[in-house]
Order: C-alpha cells, then sequence, then structure tokens
C-alpha cells in the first residue's frame, strides 16, 4: 500500500494524534494536545437534555417480533456460492430502506446545526433495544449438537465458552456512514475522512465509515454530547450478544441465521452493481435484511471495531459480569465479516488490529498513517451508567 500519492490529510491527522500519544493509550497525554484530539465541543446547555435520564426516555423499549418468532436454524445452511447469471438476473436489486436513504441525503446539505439535528433524530429512531441477560460467549457449536460439528472457527481465542451476564443496553441499527461521521468532523473542525491515497476519491456517503479505532470511539462519544446519551462503542461482549439476537446460537446474523448467497448476504456479482465503489466490501448500509433482532450488516460489509484492547486469553480471564478486555494493550477488537463470504461463525470470530497502522512510505522511507479507508467500520451503542 505504499502509492506515492499518500493521503495527506489523514496523514496531517495522524501526526497530531502521535504527537499526542494516542497510538495505545487511547486518550490525550499532553495538554497541548487536547484541541487537536478532543471531541466536540459540548452543546449549549439550553440545547441539552438535563440528563442522560431525560435523554434516554426517548429511546424505544419495544422489541422486534422476528426476536421472538425466528430461532437459530439446528444446522445452518450455506447455499453454493455460484449463482448464474441469469438467476442473479431474477433477484431484485437491494435497495436502502427510503427512510434511512432519507436521512443521509438531509445530512449532507443546510447549516451544520441543522445537519446535526437532522443526525440526533436518526439517532435517536435508530438506536434497538436490547434486553440483557446472560449467554454462552464464544465458538458455541459444541453445544448446538450437530453430528460432526464442534467448532465454527479455527482461532483458538474464541474457545472458552464461558456463560455471561449483561445488563440492557442499545446499539445503532446501521453502520455509522461517512453521510453521519461528515457531520461530527464538519462540526470539530477535523479533516474529513475516507479518502483513499492522494485523496483524489473519496468513498460516498451511504457507506459505511471507516475510521481509526480513535476517531470511532471520538465520535460515538461526541453523539452521546449531542444526544446526551451514554454513549460509546460497544464492548466485545455486548458486540456478540447483539449479533447473536440476545445470545442464542444464530452463526451468521441473518434474518433467518443462514447464509443464503444473493438474498441475505450479497453475491459478488451482485455487490458490483449496488456498490459506487464496485468493490465487494463498500455498498450502502441497509441494503440487505436485519437480524432478528433488527441489526444490519453485522456479519457483512466489513468488520468493526469494539471498544475492547485484544488479548488471546480475554476470555478465561473475563468477570462473568458485564466482562470486557483488558485494561491496556496495543491492539483492538473487531468484529463482524467481510462482505462477500461471512465465515460460518462469524458471529463468535474474533479478529484484532492495530488501532493506528503505519506503513513505509516509498519515497521517504518514513511511517506514515495507512489511509482511514482502509479501517474497520463503527456503531456506537447506549449503556446506562
Amino acid at each position: 500500500m505504499g502509492d506515492k500519492r499518500t493521503h495527506r490529510r489523514d496523514i496531517t491527522m495522524a501526526n497530531q494524534w502521535m504527537a499526542c500519544g494516542l497510538l495505545t493509550l487511547g486518550a490525550v497525554t499532553a495538554s497541548g494536545c487536547a484541541k487537536a484530539v478532543a471531541t466536540a465541543d459540548a452543546m449549549p446547555a439550553e440545547a441539552r437534555p438535563a440528563s442522560s435520564v431525560a435523554a434516554m426516555a426517548f429511546l424505544s423499549k419495544a422489541e422486534a417480533p422476528t426476536l421472538a418468532s425466528v430461532k437459530p436454524p439446528g444446522n445452518p445452511k450455506r447455499n453454493h456460492f455460484h449463482i448464474k447469471p441469469e438467476d442473479l438476473a431474477k433477484l431484485p436489486v437491494p435497495q436502502q430502506p427510503t427512510e434511512l436513504a432519507q436521512a443521509l441525503a438531509a445530512m449532507q446539505v443546510g447549516s451544520i446545526d441543522a445537519r446535526k439535528e437532522v443526525l440526533k433524530a436518526k439517532v435517536f429512531k435508530d438506536m434497538v433495544y436490547v434486553r440483557g441477560g446472560s449467554f454462552m460467549r464464544g465458538d458455541f457449536a459444541s453445544l448446538m449438537g450437530i453430528e460432526g460439528v464442534s467448532r465454527m472457527t479455527s482461532k483458538s481465542d474464541d474457545k472458552v465458552v464461558k456463560e455471561i451476564s449483561l445488563s440492557d443496553f442499545w446499539i445503532s441499527k446501521y453502520k455509522v456512514t461517512y453521510a453521519e461521521f461528515d457531520v461530527f468532523t464538519d462540526a470539530t473542525g477535523r479533516p474529513r475522512t475516507g479518502a483513499t491515497y492522494g485523496g483524489d476519491v473519496r468513498q460516498p456517503p451511504t457507506l459505511a465509515a471507516r475510521a481509526y479505532w480513535q476517531e470511532a470511539k471520538n465520535y460515538c462519544q461526541w453523539l452521546g454530547q449531542l444526544t446526551g446519551l451514554p454513549m460509546d462503542l460497544p464492548t466485545e461482549a455486548q458486540w456478540e450478544y447483539a449479533a447473536r439476537s440476545r445470545g442464542q446460537f444464530f452463526m451468521v446474523a441473518t434474518a433467518d441465521g443462514n447464509a443464503e448467497f444473493g438474498k441475505g448476504v450479497p453475491y459478488d456479482a451482485q455487490v458490483e452493481i449496488v456498490s459506487p465503489m464496485r468493490r465487494l466490501s463498500t455498498y450502502p448500509v441497509g441494503l440487505f435484511p436485519s437480524n432478528p433482532l433488527g441489526l444490519h450488516d453485522m456479519s457483512t460489509n466489513g468488520k468493526e471495531w469494539v471498544d475492547d484492547w485484544y488479548a488471546e486469553d480475554a476470555y478465561s480471564m473475563a468477570s462473568t459480569l458485564e466482562p470486557r478486555g483488558p485494561a491496556t494493550g496495543n491492539l483492538k477488537v473487531i468484529r463482524g465479516g467481510g462482505a462477500d463470504s461471512p465465515l460460518i461463525g462469524s458471529t463468535v470470530h474474533r479478529y484484532k488490529a492495530d488501532p493506528y497502522p503505519l506503513e513505509k512510505d516509498d519515497d521517504t522511507g518514513k511511517l506514515v498513517a495507512v489511509p482511514s479507508s482502509f479501517m474497520p467500520a463503527l456503531r456506537c451503542a447506549v449503556t446506562p451508567h
């Protein structure tokens, strides 16, 4: 990825963050750096709810009817990856839900205050309630009783299957899009993200925003300031519990728990039709049906950041109540799946990534930041204190 046209806007922000000691600490360590990396200025007091309790009163606790009616398949199906062109032509072209498309369009025009109001309204409408409970976290294949199937992944870091408990929380129905992330960067004076090397091509606004981990966290916390909600990136445990529709034995986060290419998950030629970038990992959010809980793109359309630091032994060391990863580390956990071939165990598969990866510039030999468009996506969660 050492292109000569290195994305200078990403590099400028990268250098600011490196100077502030954010590579592994995830916090401002020098007072002179606060302005460069701090989240947005607080909203005027009169524009904010009196407290997070007041703001949370506007969040719905309604659960999708499919949560009760759709149960994990006893032996999940995965249809053949190849689809004949004539059969593909018979499939409907996926479209974003009208309400989502209209909100994203409205977020791109008008004053910054007007755009913030559109974003704020979307946040309250799109937060999906996740009733707390206990579940068996990790690679649960051996518990399903499928003959000949004892594991879903080849990884060892998800094999400690232990019952854990979580309290109620809310999580975003969709991955955060560039249209939404642009409101954050414009409102806080940051450079817009999502440009490729050289900055001459930028990701379309309807796609899932890609960001460095600290940017993703800053966005969610800024959104908390905007809405008055206690908002942050979801924990790894919250993410898995939600992807599995409250911890049920769903191997993939599709509408019925099966991986049906062309319908529940995208087929490669199909994505070329619907993607503005004509690439498998870059197509608009919300095109395919949600999981039974009501969340879209949990197993497809790119991996997602969570709040936890990565450790291979995190599951064995974790508390059984509201578990989190280690207090410090060098790598962050990412969850989810790619666009065209979600792993059969994508709801349990753990990945790790550098929160701020660097590469060597071919011309100068110096280390520079990998463009943010190569980073994972994100969604935010609300956790009552």
